[in-house]
């Protein structure tokens, strides 16, 4: 199988020597991404919004930027691995991504987890299968 790493457009390139995203066959593994994610310049001047919801919809579009630049939607994402500062933002989180998961939304797993910065509430990492992959 061929690996090949995906950049998508609109996204900045990654903090460290890591890549957004890896497709390999017809899996796509998607690095921790966060509201951040499309912001360039350096990584600890970069301004996140304040909020769990906007937080979450940032990344979770800066994920479907991965997915798309692969071939697919987010219907093809079947894992997500969620990471989040504060266990009370949890239902607020879901709610919004119950916006971009809909019909048969993937596993998830989430815990709570000291993130990079201290202003960043949420990272979300995901897995999906592209049936066509560009």
């Amino acid at each position: 199988m061929d690996k090949r790493i995906i950049q998508p457009k609109g996204m900045a390139e990654a903090v460290g020597p890591f890549s957004r995203a890896v497709l390999i066959g017809h899996h796509l593994h998607i690095a921790g991404t966060t509201a951040l994610s499309h912001v360039s310049g350096d990584y600890y001047d970069r301004s996140v919004p304040g909020t769990i919801e906007e937080q979450t919809r940032l990344t979770l579009d800066n994920i479907q930027k991965c997915v798309e630049a692969a071939g697919g939607n987010m219907g093809d994402i079947f894992k997500v691995v969620i990471m989040l500062k504060n266990p009370a933002d949890y239902k607020r989180m879901n709610a919004i991504r119950a916006e971009y998961f809909r019909g048969d939304p993937p596993i998830s797993t989430c815990f709570r987890a000291e993130v990079m910065r201290d202003d960043i509430l949420v990272e979300i990492e995901a897995v999906a299968f592209i049936p066509n992959p560009r």
